[in-house]
């Protein structure tokens, strides 16, 4: 059966943004969202003390009210496999990670050259939401990594292999609309020149208040609407902010 998901991708397909930030140039940016998938370091795990780390789990929907995250949300561990081996590549993936369903494999998480953690499904554990601080937000996964991590929890949780195409096709809003966040917030950030917290949270809040007027958010979920929406969106940001710098 596990011949049937899809192997992972290599680490440059798999991640957006790796590294320590103030430290890694490739560190994920503070105005980013929040997303499903993201990575934090030094978050306590209540009953998972083997795990030093915390991926942001469910769906986007699940874990945010608007554009912010719910008070509380869900996180699975994430620990090290290999502290030297990066375990990617059609090898590790026939060896390892095709039959290991119970794990998000995350090779090179912090993008450094070595090392290798996994993100085990079965060691969940829900957080305040402010215990995942953005300054050690240290990987972010692409857009098509987080297709292959529902992917794999789904199959985990159901023995259910659900396409990646019918992953896509369903995220593709949800998606979209993180796209258009992060230009509404880097843009804001940018005019304020403050990647302060409040400044972000002040600019996710309009952004959240436009998207909600007009049923502009609803109107993501169609395929012929979203262009309309984006160019609402794109004109609003240029008409507060100037534009992305």
């Amino acid at each position: 059966m596990g011949a049937q998901l899809n192997a992972v991708p290599s680490t440059d397909q798999l991640y957006e943004y790796r590294g320590v930030l103030g430290t890694d140039e490739d560190a994920p940016p503070r105005f980013l969202p929040y997303h499903q998938g993201d990575v934090f370091s030094n978050v306590d795990l209540p009953g998972l003390p083997d795990c030093d780390h915390a991926l942001l789990f469910l769906h986007p929907c699940t874990m945010r009210r608007g554009s912010q995250l719910a008070s509380e949300v869900t996180v699975i561990g994430v620990k090290i496999k290999s502290a030297k081996k990066i375990m990617t590549g059609p090898e590790y993936w026939e060896r390892h990670w095709s039959k290991s369903f119970g794990v998000m494999p995350l090779p090179d998480m912090y993008g450094d050259g070595g090392g290798t953690h996994v993100a085990e499904f079965m060691k969940m554990a829900t957080v305040p939401s402010n215990a995942l601080v953005r300054d050690r937000r240290v990987a972010t996964l692409s857009a098509e990594g987080r297709l292959h991590l529902l992917q794999r929890a789904f199959y985990h949780f159901s023995r259910a292999v659900i396409p990646l195409g019918d992953l896509r096709a369903s995220m593709r809003p949800v998606e979209r609309e993180i796209e258009l966040q992060t230009d509404w917030v880097e843009s804001c950030c940018d005019q304020q020149g403050s990647l302060a917290d409040e400044v972000i949270a002040e600019a996710e809040l309009a952004f959240d208040a436009f998207l909600t007027t007009d049923n502009r958010r609803d109107s993501l979920q169609n395929g012929e609407s979203e262009f309309s929406v984006a160019r609402a969106v794109k004109k609003e940001i240029e008409m507060r902010y100037g534009g992305q710098s």
